[in-house]
């Protein structure tokens, strides 16, 4: 055998052994990076999962009280059109609106886990694309379907609040129920006063 062959034997051989070295740390790259992958995108899947789900129960059960209690004032307004009982139906409309600020404070919290769940420390989307740049391959493929994920879980995290509240809270402005709380003084201060009350924003603000 040639000195050259030997030379050649021996380079092919170096190669062949840099070749099995860059499988192993391929595969071992490989593995790592799935399995971080995984981990994270499920974890983050799970935990929307989780604040969805409580998000729509507790949400059916605020729609639930409002519609309730809207039943209930219209009911006690009524009573009061033909029986003129001031006092009881004030007292009846204060019960209300101390029920109607809890509602306000369950679907503010309600809200928050949503704001939480559609936007959280890494999106689906940043999960794939620090796959993809460890990677350097099929970066395309996986942010198409981490996009699709991204979107799911952004059209169930609705913040907004149940329609019945709205309707609730739309009826004891529309009906000028601000004059009653006010009672015998009615002043500009104790409407006012009556309308931030019922849930009426100031417009000079």
């Amino acid at each position: 055998m040639s000195s050259a062959e030997k030379t050649a034997r021996s380079m092919l051989k170096q190669a062949h052994e840099l070749g099995n070295t860059l499988r192993d740390i391929v595969r071992r790259d490989l593995a790592d990076e799935s399995r971080r992958f995984n981990d994270t995108l499920s974890e983050r899947i799970q935990l929307a999962s989780e604040a969805i789900v409580q998000a729509v129960k507790a949400k059916e059960a605020i729609a639930a009280g409002a519609s309730s209690l809207s039943s209930r004032l219209d009911k006690a307004y009524r009573k009061y059109s033909k029986n003129n009982n001031l006092e009881e139906f004030r007292t009846i409309l204060r019960d209300s609106l101390h029920e109607i600020h809890q509602l306000r404070e369950q679907h503010e919290t309600v809200a928050q886990s949503m704001r939480e769940a559609q936007t959280p420390s890494r999106s689906a989307v940043e999960i794939v694309e620090r796959f993809a740049v460890e990677l350097q391959r099929a970066a395309g493929s996986w942010e198409a379907t981490s996009r699709e994920i991204d979107e799911i879980i952004g059209n169930l995290c609705d913040p907004n609040p149940a329609v019945s509240l709205v309707d609730l809270e739309k009826y004891l402005l529309d009906n000028g129920f601000e004059v009653i709380l006010a009672g015998e003084n009615r002043t500009p201060e104790s409407i006012e006063q009556a309308r931030k009350e019922l849930g009426h924003s100031d417009s000079s603000e």
